[in-house]
């Protein structure tokens, strides 16, 4: 749902380009992913962001551009050596591709025409590359635990805070009960996201909406409580009165999941999951606070590591 990329600092120079007209084109382009879909790498540990600070008046706004829409993601070095001019940078890039797949390594005209092999590409050619015309808010997953894995890649790598929102998540049910896998899989790494788990305070039971009171639902959690406790993370699950859609909501992407996070018995069972535009992110993500009043909370409660 979101992609990495990488970028020479050297890409956003206006003495690299061929005319101010395209690398502005370029820089739109580049614009268009931090809204939606792109993650760069700030390679060797923050060192390419100070690289590209120095380059000039078009790279930092575009680096503060970026910072506002937290798409700077930090990368830790691949090479031996920091890079001391803009081809070093373009190995580095290379490098970090081969651990960490990137969608393109972005650079000037004149560096991609010696180096014309994917995923190298001037920044003046971004949307006229394959998978630019390609690019899609939408994805087909397989409903199983690891392909929503691979989808959520990135967002459970990097984002800050994430709700999981399903009226239906359950540890009783068994279609749900790989669910923990998807939020473990954020604390890699020491990571400590805040994490929000959103579902109705009712169960389905013979066709009924069953009401169920605050100390069972507690009892309920309690084995995912001690699953997450062990990895020191913590949630904190909200109980509501009605809800619909379903929804995984993060700093970095906001993604509408139809058949929200169970497995389906039939592994070869698809959804396709829709990103959502940055307002349609954000509506939701009000929409689940407890103080909106647009949903009425019935109770809430903590589960995992204290904190």
């Amino acid at each position: 749902m979101i992609a990495r990329f990488a970028m020479t600092p050297e890409a956003l120079s206006e003495t690299r380009a061929s005319s101010p007209v395209a690398l502005a084109l370029g820089i739109g382009c580049l614009n268009d992913l931090c809204r939606a879909e792109g993650l760069f790498a700030d390679m060797r540990n923050g060192n390419w962001s100070r690289a590209t600070d120095a380059v000039g008046p078009l790279a930092k706004q575009f680096l503060t551009f970026a910072r506002k829409n937290r798409r700077l993601a930090v990368a830790p070095p691949q090479l031996p050596t920091d890079p001391d001019e803009d081809e070093h940078w373009l190995w580095e890039s290379l490098k970090l591709n081969e651990t960490f797949p990137c969608r393109a390594v972005i650079t000037h005209r004149e560096l991609a025409d010696s180096y014309p092999e994917a995923p190298v590409v001037a920044i003046e050619r971004l949307n006229q590359t394959s998978w630019w015309e390609s690019r899609s808010s939408s994805k087909k997953v397989n409903r199983t635990t690891a392909d929503y894995l691979r989808a959520m890649n990135l967002i459970s790598r990097h984002a800050n805070s994430l709700m999981f929102i399903d009226a239906y998540i359950d540890p009783r049910a068994d279609n749900y009960r790989e669910f923990p896998q998807l939020i473990l899989a954020s604390g890699l790494n020491g990571r400590r996201p805040l994490i929000e788990i959103h579902r109705a305070s009712w169960r389905k039971v013979a066709g009924h909406n069953q009401v169920q009171s605050l100390p069972l639902w507690i009892a309920d959690f309690e084995p995912w409580s001690i699953r997450l406790a062990a990895a020191g993370l913590k949630a904190t699950v909200f109980l509501w009165e009605k809800m619909h859609d379903r929804y995984l909501i993060s700093d970095l992407v906001g993604i509408n999941v139809p058949y929200g996070f169970d497995i389906a018995t039939d592994p070869a069972e698809t959804s396709i999951w829709f990103r959502l535009g940055l307002v349609e992110r954000d509506n939701q993500q009000r929409e689940f606070d407890r103080a909106c009043g647009v949903h009425r909370l019935v109770n809430s409660f903590d589960i995992g590591a204290e904190v």
